[in-house]
């Protein structure tokens, strides 16, 4: 029964210091409210009942706020007691999942408009497969969205639109990958836990565990779908983007 999102906040916000060197980056301000509420506004949002909130030692205010949140979630927290990358944060929800399916919301992309975790789970029905939020001319407050997503290739299907490759960041895109790219928003499968964890026992100590080879291999499968989205995109672990999300965001309590 999907139910549940995870909600990676292991991450130290490197590309927001100094400020994140003292607040998390999921507790930054953006109408009045912290950047984690807003995800968690739009899991509730989207239908479902529960959230994991990955967590790190080195930033305990995290929790403790996530706890006052407001809202009808039940939240669950697990630490990811090391610095291993966002897919080993998944790993670390595993015994919480109990290998069912689950959205997975970064809090770092926040959307104004439709609720993108509902499209990930409306596309997701279809087929049954992994599905991606893919953004084209997507902006932060009205300019180009820079953003740390992997660009992809997609296709449309008769079931949709479906991912055919994904590149690395550190990749220059082709100029047909500019135009799509990974917004933060995924439903997985249960099973891509299992496909995680073998990639994550090839890696050295120190390294991160590389979910793009999960990706790429469900993408060459034709087991990766893809949902467009039309809400306006702020990555606020960027500078530019978390500026534009402030000035835009009207204030909540």
């Amino acid at each position: 029964m999907l139910d549940t999102a995870v909600i990676p906040c292991g991450g130290l916000g490197t590309r927001l210091q100094p400020i994140t060197r003292w607040l998390p980056k999921e507790l930054l301000p953006v109408g009045l409210r912290p950047v984690l509420y807003w995800a968690l506004d739009e899991i509730a949002g989207a239908g479902l009942l529960r959230a994991i909130v990955v967590t790190s030692p080195l930033k305990p205010a995290l929790e403790a706020a996530a706890r006052t949140y407001p809202g009808p979630l039940e939240l669950e927290f697990v630490a990811q007691q090391r610095p291993r990358g966002l897919w080993d944060a998944f790993l670390q929800a595993r015994d919480l999942l109990a290998e069912a399916p689950f959205a997975a919301v970064l809090p770092e992309f926040l959307f104004r408009g439709s609720n993108p975790t509902a499209s990930v789970i409306q596309a997701h029905s279809i087929d049954g497969h992994a599905t991606a939020l893919i953004g084209a001319g997507a902006s932060n407050g009205g300019g180009p969205l820079r953003t740390a997503g992997w660009p992809v290739t997609v296709r449309e299907s008769a079931g949709g639109l479906q991912v055919t490759d994904v590149a690395r960041d550190s990749v220059p895109p082709t100029t047909d990958r500019a135009a799509a790219t990974l917004l933060g928003r995924y439903l997985f499968p249960g099973d891509v836990l299992t496909e995680l964890e073998t990639v994550a026992r090839d890696v050295a100590p120190g390294d991160e565990v590389d979910g793009l080879r999960v990706l790429r291999s469900r993408a060459e499968r034709g087991e990766l779908s893809g949902v467009r989205t039309d809400a306006a995109c702020y990555e606020v672990g960027l500078p530019e983007g978390y500026r534009s999300a402030v000035a835009d965001f009207p204030a909540r309590a």
